[in-house]
């Protein structure tokens, strides 16, 4: 789960093997004197290595981690961790991708400084180190951050000083600012290396607002008027926003297994014999699965067949000592959701019947939806082969046609990371507008844009496996609408949107993990969505932010002495930390 990956096209591994950034003068470019042997990585070659590996890291252990605190995978779901939990991640991060990212910012500010900028490569690399740090000041709280690559300079800095994520927030939101008026400046060069928009200012100008936007939602109760202001003043002047599909701030992985750059994600549910992914929660594939029209067969949410895969349509014998070990729950008398095709605790089951009226038909279905209670403590059998696993989106896995067994390199892998999407700036804009009172959006409208958007998206993927079929129009028009429905009738609108943001951030932990602690509200009541299922057993209280690498606490003295659960430890901009009620 928290092992490192590093990915790269055969080129890239060959440059790297060569260069390192830690024995390169990456400001001074021109010293390049024979070609076949240059001192240094170009800054083409250091934009592909930051792209790749710090989207890798990021989409990999950390992104699942934060599935599992919001009951999407089981991944850390009994919220016990370690300072060993996430120390390879953090030494990774900043040894490569965030080392090379400085090297990059450096090498373009002295280019500036000898009256030769180059304004895009400086653009984009402002841009992807905002995103990268406020992701780390999202999750650890306090990082080293101006201090923190000097290990190679001259006064040789072993010792980085930890920076509060409050003083490191509004410097993320000038390097936006500084990037954006980058990318209006001529620039002498095309930029090359960059696998997320192909150098495109205009497109890296709209993801460069729209983190801002996100930024500011992230401390609106922080600095309320400030950043209400400041939200406003975007939408009335217009600032450019992602507003397309093909704007989407997202990293697409490749198809190769040697070196292997495919999805992290792909990589546990398809590279090894058989599936090893973490198990995804019951919730979220019982409410995707249970029917828009009652008695109907068809599951509600048209996504279903594209998240998840199945792997099995034998249903486990209770009565069997041996099948029944490895039910989920069949050990417990608390579960919510337990095992689908024996389940009758939720409505009845998926179809709305008691387990023994199901047909045939209905029970080969729902046997392969195999998965875990929240925090359920029983033990882990050996059901790698039967579990479900991860499907066509986001990591173009296989689409579920029918149940077959994952492993094996099946599939591309050739999937996403979404970073900033533009479905995900409508939320934002939503929540601008429902709780800071920002005028000039239109919240319903934005909604069901949103939902359209992100069903396309989804669609898309039919172009990744010969055997996937597209979302019907008429299938996403029934759910959407009812969700608009939803959404007509709700006092509290909001919980509404978060509810199915819950859906449609799927791949991406770190929006609704945010989510979920930017709206909890006084006395650390439950934020958004509010109706996730209460853990079955918990070894500690709700993870308020991850702990620090063990490596950080032995080498730097200034490793800042936290608790993850503990409100008084909770990130700067978590007002109201959650607590799960006693």
């Amino acid at each position: 789960m928290n092992r490192i990956r590093k990915y790269g096209t055969g080129l890239l591994m060959t440059v790297l093997m060569l260069f390192t950034v830690s024995s390169c003068d990456l400001t001074k470019l021109d010293i390049n004197k024979d070609p076949n042997n240059p001192a240094q990585a170009s800054l083409d070659l250091l934009l592909t290595n930051v792209e790749l590996n710090a989207s890798a890291t990021f989409a990999d252990g950390l992104n699942n981690a934060t599935m599992g605190f919001m009951a999407i995978t089981d991944s850390f779901d009994t919220f016990s961790m370690t300072n060993s939990s996430f120390n390879g991640t953090w030494n990774y991060l900043y040894s490569n991708p965030l080392k090379d990212l400085d090297g990059m910012i450096k090498a373009t500010a002295q280019q500036r400084a000898d009256g030769a900028a180059n304004p895009y490569y400086e653009g984009i690399a402002k841009v992807l180190k905002a995103y990268y740090f406020s992701l780390m000041v999202d999750l650890w709280g306090s990082v080293p951050y101006t201090e923190a690559f000097a290990g190679d300079a001259a006064e040789q800095n072993l010792a980085p000083a930890f920076e509060d994520g409050a003083s490191i927030y509004p410097k993320l939101i000038t390097l936006l600012d500084e990037a954006v008026a980058h990318f209006a400046e001529p620039s002498p060069v095309s930029v090359k290396g960059d696998v997320i928009y192909g150098g495109s200012a205009t497109k890296w100008t709209a993801a460069a607002n729209s983190l801002k936007l996100r930024l500011l939602l992230q401390t609106r109760k922080v600095n309320t008027a400030e950043v209400t202001t400041a939200i406003q003043s975007m939408v009335t002047n217009k600032v450019p926003l992602i507003t397309t599909a093909d704007g989407d701030f997202q990293f697409t992985f490749g198809n190769l297994n040697n070196p292997d750059d495919r999805h992290p994600m792909y990589q546990d549910g398809y590279a090894g014999g058989e599936a090893a992914y973490n198990y995804f929660g019951h919730q979220l594939m019982y409410e995707m699965l249970v029917p828009l029209v009652p008695g109907g067969t068809v599951p509600g949410d048209p996504r279903t067949p594209f998240y998840f895969k199945r792997q099995t349509d034998i249903a486990l014998n209770p009565d069997d000592n041996t099948d029944k070990q490895t039910m989920p729950c069949s050990q417990r008398t608390d579960c919510v959701y337990g095992y689908f095709v024996y389940s009758n605790k939720v409505t009845q089951g998926v179809y709305g019947k008691a387990p023994s009226a199901l047909t045939t038909a209905e029970t080969k279905y729902l046997a392969g939806y195999f998965g875990r209670d929240r925090s359920d403590p029983s033990g882990v059998p050996n059901d790698n082969p039967i579990r479900t696993t991860v499907g066509l989106y986001p990591a173009a896995g296989l689409y579920d046609d029918k149940a077959e067994p994952a492993g094996g390199n099946q599939g591309r892998g050739d999937g996403i990371f979404p970073m900033v999407t533009t479905w995900m700036v409508k939320l934002y804009q939503i929540e601008a507008a429902l709780t800071l009172g920002v005028t000039g959006i239109a919240p319903r409208t934005l909604f069901e844009q949103a939902m359209r958007e992100q069903f396309a998206k989804v669609s898309s993927f039919t172009s990744k496996d010969p055997d996937a079929v597209p979302i019907s129009d008429a299938s996403r028009d029934a759910y959407i609408a009812k969700w608009m429905d939803k959404y007509d009738a709700a006092s509290d609108k909001l919980s509404v949107v978060l509810k199915q943001a819950w859906f449609m951030n799927f791949g991406n932990g770190f929006e609704m993990y945010n989510a979920f602690r930017r709206t909890s509200s006084a006395g650390g009541v439950s934020g958004y969505p509010n109706d996730i299922q209460a853990p079955m057993q918990k070894a500690r209280q709700f993870p308020l932010r991850i702990p620090y690498a063990q490596d950080e606490i032995n080498l730097n003295p200034g490793t800042p002495n936290v608790v993850y659960d503990l409100p008084a430890d909770a990130i700067f901009w978590d007002k109201n930390p959650y607590q799960f009620p006693n």
